[in-house]
């Protein structure tokens, strides 16, 4: 049986939550979208016995995100192929079905993804300077982070910097008067931080400043009770690196499929 979320009553909700506590680390993105980006978010489920057994979730932000998990095959025909796309595949027998889907209708590149997680127990802080936290009211921040998020190739004005800051937990690493390198949290849920958007100015690499600003993020993470966890394609052995240093591990290894209409 499938449910979209027209049909989101208090018996599919119980559905979520309990498939969400099940397994934090897999479904905070359904979960979050759920509560905080409804008005974003487009979910269809696969229902067998009262219980979810696979969804696909989509998530229409600045890109769209979609996440394809379960026993999906249904819904596989529900990608939207109208925008730019990232899809992750959870289950990879489904990859093949979704690469005949896609491709058809546009470019396809799939690249391999490690997901990695640190807890309190394996977390080796590190540090080679201070670690600011970045503050949407102080205009210097908000400059210096659009400069350094525009270098990263990623084009955002300056109220998205700024709702940027605002929205997220960012820290950075401050030399010579320039923010040289960032890490954040992408949003907070009491189980799980996902961290990401880690960067280093060019100039500025393989000093440490990386692993400072995503060591800063990461105690921010455990120090709340959560586990962080971040995704980082396989073939980036610095950043594998970086991580490995700092106490992740990883945890599973799923395709990502980047679509262009």
């Amino acid at each position: 049986m499938l449910k979209d979320l027209s049909k989101l009553d208090l018996e599919l909700w119980r559905g979520v939550t309990r498939l969400y506590l099940s397994d934090p680390l897999t479904h905070v993105y359904l979960l979050y979208d759920l509560i905080y980006e409804l008005d974003r978010t487009d979910t269809c489920f696969e229902i067998s016995g009262g219980d979810i057994v696979g969804y696909l979730l989509v998530w229409r932000g600045p890109r769209v995100c979609v996440h394809l998990w379960g026993r999906a095959e249904g819904l596989v025909n529900s990608i939207p192929c109208d925008s730019e796309a990232l899809v992750v595949v959870h289950d990879r027998s489904l990859l093949e079905q979704v690469v005949g889907f896609l491709g058809p209708k546009g470019q396809l590149k799939v690249k391999e993804h490690l997901d990695m997680v640190v807890d309190e127990e394996s977390f080796r802080p590190y540090s080679v300077g201070k670690a600011v936290k970045l503050d949407a009211r102080r205009e210097r921040h908000v400059e210096e982070f659009l400069k350094l998020t525009r270098m990263s190739g990623w084009e955002i004005d300056k109220e998205r910097a700024r709702e940027l800051l605002a929205n997220r937990r960012y820290y950075g690493m401050f030399k010579e008067g320039k923010l040289v390198s960032i890490a954040c949290a992408f949003f907070r849920m009491p189980e799980v931080w996902p961290i990401g958007h880690v960067y280093t100015h060019l100039d500025y690499r393989g000093r440490g400043y990386a692993k400072t600003v995503t060591s800063a993020i990461t105690e921010d993470a455990l120090l709340s009770g959560a586990k962080a966890l971040l995704h980082v394609a396989e073939d980036n052995e610095p950043a594998i690196r970086v991580y490995k240093t700092l106490g992740y591990r990883t945890i599973s290894r799923k395709p990502w499929v980047f679509f262009k209409p």
